[in-house]
């Protein structure tokens, strides 16, 4: 069983003059949004073995947020330019390479990648708000098979989890 979860970064602030896109930080409401999705990871002890972020400020912050829900349990974090932006094609692909050793698998990224991303794997449209998570087991133990296995569980987690 393979356990990906695709989490939209939290809520950001508009770019400020000169600003790029990429360095956009998260509002207030961002920060307390991804700290109840940390919460609610906590709560149901879902813990990723692997990590992979984009470069961009608001995911990393994203990120770092999760983290805590972590109690300092040591998880892979790999943050990476590439996943900036990237189109669900590319996102599968990422996922598809991933070591099979890993068992849980979080992807801190951006839409429209990851909702095209989840769209794809559940044959219908699925959007996800900023610091929205959607969880999807496959009943495979091969990442490069996810592609065709079947999904045994898969469930929105709004950034407002109870």
């Amino acid at each position: 069983m393979k356990t990906l979860l695709l989490v939209r970064h939290a809520k950001a602030a508009p770019a400020a003059i000169g600003q790029s896109d990429h360095g956009r930080a998260l509002e207030d409401s961002g920060v307390t949004d991804a700290g109840k999705l940390a919460h609610y990871l906590r709560s149901k002890s879902i813990l990723p073995d692997q990590m992979l972020v984009s470069s961009a400020n608001r995911t990393q912050s994203t990120a770092q947020i999760l983290l805590t829900a972590f109690d300092g349990v040591a998880v892979d974090v790999l943050v990476s330019d590439e996943l900036y932006l990237a189109p669900d094609a590319f996102l599968a692909e990422v996922v598809a390479r991933t070591d099979d050793a890993v068992h849980t698998l979080m992807l801190v990224g951006h839409n429209p990648g990851l909702s095209d991303l989840v769209s794809h794997y559940q044959n219908q449209p699925v959007g996800l708000g900023t610091a929205q998570m959607f969880m999807l087991q496959f009943d495979t133990d091969h990442w490069a098979l996810v592609e065709t296995a079947a999904v045994k569980k898969a469930r929105l987690v709004s950034n407002h989890p109870t």
